[in-house]
């Protein structure tokens, strides 16, 4: 994918650290506007919290695993036991985060799900595709908006989940309450303004217990169209209270 780092493009990708997407204060993500609307949050402090979390979960390291392979390297030990740290040297779990070796099980377990998926070439898709490129965009209103695929391939969105339950009627509980599907359409909005055709979305969903299944999930179009406009308003009065609080008493 070709990008172009220039402040003035109006789309335009980076490849860069998580840290660094989450630092960049001048571009909203999804996450901040479903915070915004779900708590009611000032503007100011939605953007705020949005911080790398302290405590890295199975999804955390599974994303880590099948789209990052070198920071799962440096964010994480696995092995029976945490190693004690050498002399003089500080402890490494205070640096890395240790997975037991009932996580590593799980964590092979789901790996090996979503790479022998054989309905759709999921494998090649991440082997080939852009994984977790930060794209940046502005609107027509000058809205200034941000987004973080985990894989785009082929004209296609892949969002890795994890959920306790991933058959239809249960996902579809966990879409509604996390907001996922206001995150696709923000998605989905983002990239088609960055290669001029509009994507299809996939969550593919993994079982983050026994017996670490898969099942993928493709919004309806209704859905997508739905979280658009949703998303709009959101978006509309994100930027109003912005713009408010920036006003001069």
């Amino acid at each position: 994918m070709q990008t172009d780092a220039s402040s003035e493009a109006r789309c335009f990708t980076r490849r860069e650290s998580l840290a660094a997407y989450l630092d960049c204060a001048d571009y909203v993500s999804s996450s901040a506007l479903r915070r915004f609307a779900r708590t009611g949050q000032s503007p100011e402090l939605a953007m705020r919290t949005s911080v790398v979390p302290k405590e890295a979960t199975l999804g955390d390291a599974l994303h880590a695993m099948l789209l990052e392979p070198e920071r799962f390297d440096e964010d994480f030990v696995t092995g029976d036991a945490p190693p004690p740290p050498a002399p003089g040297e500080a402890c490494p779990a205070e640096q890395r985060t240790w997975l037991s070796a009932a996580s590593c099980k799980a964590l092979a377990t789901m790996r090996a799900a979503v790479l022998g998926y054989d309905r759709l070439p999921l494998r090649e898709w991440l082997e080939r595709g852009d994984r977790e490129i930060s794209c940046y965009w502005t609107d027509a209103a000058g809205g200034r908006w941000k987004a973080r695929p985990d894989c785009l391939c082929d004209d296609v969105i892949v969002e890795l989940k994890t959920a306790s339950d991933i058959r239809p009627n249960h996902f579809l509980k966990s879409r509604r309450r996390f907001g996922y599907d206001l995150q696709a359409a923000h998605y989905v909005d983002g990239v088609t303004r960055l290669i001029g055709r509009r994507p299809r979305f996939l969550y593919v969903a993994v079982e983050s217990v026994r017996p670490h299944g898969i099942w993928v999930h493709e919004p309806e179009p209704e859905a997508i169209a739905a979280a658009t406009t949703h998303l709009l308003d959101i978006r509309s009065r994100f930027q109003a209270e912005l713009t408010a609080l920036a006003a001069p008493l």
